[in-house]
């Protein structure tokens, strides 16, 4: 009966030591942030382009920004047309990341009421 006891104890533990490990995993291929990137920078869209059909959906943004895109961004695609100046490369993330449009880069500008 001990032994039987023991073996159940050790794999609680085994399978709640293996938690952390699959939801880190799991965060970095669904978009999870890369070493350095805070947890309230990124992933946020201001402009939400295309989604997918599955729960959670995967979005595309289409954002768009001269200095370039965030570093947890695994493809950043370069626009020589934009919202620069004149011949001013804008950069846009391809990425398409579970609940990528989920939450504003910006705050929305107040109506004056």
């Amino acid at each position: 009966m001990r032994t039987q006891v023991l073996i159940v104890t050790l794999a609680v533990v085994a399978v709640l030591a293996a938690l952390p490990l699959a939801q880190s995993k799991a965060a970095a291929e669904h978009g999870g942030l890369s070493k350095g990137a805070s947890a309230s920078a990124w992933p946020c869209c201001d402009s939400c382009g295309s989604c997918t059909r599955s729960i959670p959906p995967q979005c595309q943004c289409m954002d768009a920004a001269p200095a370039g895109c965030h570093p947890a961004c695994k493809s950043c695609v370069v626009k020589s047309s934009g919202g620069g100046s004149e011949g001013a490369p804008v950069f846009q993330c391809n990425d398409m990341i579970v609940n990528f449009c989920k939450r504003r880069c910006t705050r929305p500008a107040a109506d004056d009421a």
